[in-house]
């Protein structure tokens, strides 16, 4: 019988701005396969750990695995590098790009030398649709803008 380990590991994660403590020993397991929610009153710090997981405000102390090992995120890109996107409540998103193109956004699969490779557009489409497929989403048309969806749709 094997033991799953969690994706993501937080111990007594610790976040403070001067003397304000916004996180304060937090723990937390994600498995993979999991989707949490993160519930609270304004100022509770749900906000603070979502960046501080994603790289965004280092914690000022306790610990973040990631697969086992423990990591030290200096920005958002080496969390993503590491597997932890966040996708934000305000809908940053490119109105004119397609939605797998949002989707990949700073993480296009290329094919050819350094920023010069050509975008995998087909395989990027099938991930997309996948990923989404795998959270109860269903997209019709990877290559649809979009600015031409509805709110509701973009917010999904």
């Amino acid at each position: 019988m094997s033991i799953e380990r969690p994706s993501i590991e937080v111990r007594n994660l610790v976040k403070k701005f001067g003397s304000f403590t916004a996180l304060n020993g937090i723990d937390l397991d994600v498995y993979p396969g999991e989707v949490h929610a993160l519930l609270g009153d304004n100022g509770a710090g749900k906000s603070t750990l979502i960046k501080a997981l994603s790289g965004v405000h280092p914690p000022t102390s306790g610990e973040i695995k990631v697969d086992g090992v423990i990591v030290h995120f200096q920005s958002p890109r080496e969390a993503s590098d590491a597997g932890i996107g966040t996708v934000y409540q305000d809908l940053a998103l490119n109105p004119l790009a397609s939605v797998t193109r949002n989707f990949f956004l700073g993480r296009e699969i290329k094919k050819g030398l350094g920023p010069f490779g050509l975008l995998q557009m087909k395989e990027m489409n099938a991930i997309t649709i996948a990923e989404m497929k795998k959270i109860g989403i269903h997209i019709s048309n990877p290559d649809q803008p979009v600015g031409t969806m509805s709110g509701g749709q973009r917010q999904t």
